[in-house]
């Protein structure tokens, strides 16, 4: 069988890795001009999606720039309030939490694909897909076409695939938070820490880690009720946003004040996720990863599940006698998990509201034993495990 993925982000290439596994060869449409590893900002990876991501790349790769996983809590002032701790997760689960650049991640496996003889097709922004009996056919913006057996959208929270195959479908929830984060480099922070520093400040959250190579990786969470159109920021627009995030920020403790004022690069991410979807298939085509529910960023779960989702429905595929059977399965093995993950995110994020004094002591006072809880409820989801050689029939 050939098959068409579309977007070649993270989820992309690692689909196209493992529909490989068996035997069915894929082609890689991807919207953007060129690749650009350098757009986008950093992302969590924890060890169930790090334990997937070995069987596509070599995490040497992707380790070689990175900030622990590792979590301290404080309040606005700078009082310790609750910390994760990711000692054990090593021998727990074969891997440890990171923070990478999503760069590196998508670089790399691109790369991997294209080692592995899997063509890769730049400036193919889709237009319409049509199913003709047994194939699937796609039309690009640039006047070409491909076809093939299958589909599978690896396009994100605002897939085009998504659009075409379920018009009817509701649009991705804007969850009323704001995310900013950049890069910055201080001469007193310049070396490696050892876990992230995150802040319920006065009137927003901040965190910041400081990487292997002495930069400062940082973002912070506002309340907004409206989406910004995302875009490349002008000098004017980022000295404005600046001023913003100081005024907010200003009576937190220090160097959350420096670490903005300072930063050479900030990005806006207004943060999204998905009302829950019936159906993630149609036909000959299916949805993976953020294409089909996208989860909020707050438990760092995103990356790590579309990772999950390639090994599964590729299981499926090998497994299954046919592609309506398999995509059934998939989303059969795959729904329950990820809601549950979604929901949780959701609470998370919910939690980085500015509350009123009361509510801020109660935080502080329980925020330990909240976080401990949570720590031990997270087994079920870094554990997961996908059994390869088992057969689902």
């Amino acid at each position: 069988m050939k098959a068409i993925i579309i977007g070649c982000g993270i989820a992309g290439p690692a689909m196209a890795l493992a529909l490989q596994k068996v035997g069915v060869q894929a082609v890689i449409y991807e919207a953007r001009e060129v690749p650009d590893d350098t757009e986008g900002a950093f992302l969590g990876i924890s060890p169930n999606g790090l334990n997937i991501l070995k069987e596509y790349i070599a995490l040497d790769e992707i380790l070689i720039d990175y900030t622990p996983g590792k979590i301290r809590f404080f309040n606005a002032r700078n009082k310790a309030i609750g910390v994760i701790d990711n000692a054990e997760q090593r021998s727990r689960y074969g891997s440890e939490t990171v923070q990478v650049k999503r760069g590196l991640v998508n670089g790399a496996l691109r790369r991997a694909a294209q080692r592995a003889g899997i063509p890769i097709e730049f400036g193919k922004r889709l237009v319409s897909i049509a199913q003709p009996e047994g194939a699937v056919t796609v039309s690009f913006a640039d006047g070409s076409t491909a076809e093939g057996d299958l589909l599978i959208g690896c396009d994100g929270i605002h897939s085009a695939v998504r659009r075409a195959i379920l018009p009817n479908a509701p649009e991705p929830e804007y969850t009323g938070l704001l995310s900013t984060g950049g890069f910055t480099r201080l001469d007193e922070l310049a070396l490696p820490a050892d876990a992230i520093r995150m802040t319920f400040g006065e009137r927003g959250f901040f965190a910041y880690a400081v990487s292997t190579q002495g930069e400062i990786w940082w973002f912070n969470n506002i309340a907004q009720k409206t989406a910004p159109q995302r875009h490349e920021l002008s000098q004017s627009e980022l000295a404005v946003l600046k001023k913003r995030l100081v005024a907010l920020h200003k009576n937190d403790p220090e160097p959350i004040v420096s670490i903005i004022e300072r930063a050479h690069t900030i990005e806006i991410y207004p943060i999204y996720d998905i009302p829950f979807l019936d159906q993630w298939h149609q036909g000959r085509v299916c949805l993976i990863g953020d294409a089909a529910r996208a989860t909020a960023p707050h438990i760092g779960q995103g990356a790590s599940l579309a990772l999950e989702d390639t090994l599964v429905l590729a299981q499926c595929i090998r497994d299954l006698a046919d592609l309506q059977a398999a995509f059934a399965r998939f989303q059969s093995l795959r729904q329950a998990r990820v809601q549950a993950i979604i929901q949780q995110a959701r609470k998370v994020g919910d939690s980085k509201t500015v509350p009123n004094r009361f509510q801020q002591f109660f935080r502080d006072l329980l925020l330990p034993f909240f976080v401990k809880l949570e720590a031990r409820k997270m087994d079920w989801v870094y554990g997961y495990r996908v059994d390869w050689h088992k057969k689902l029939i």
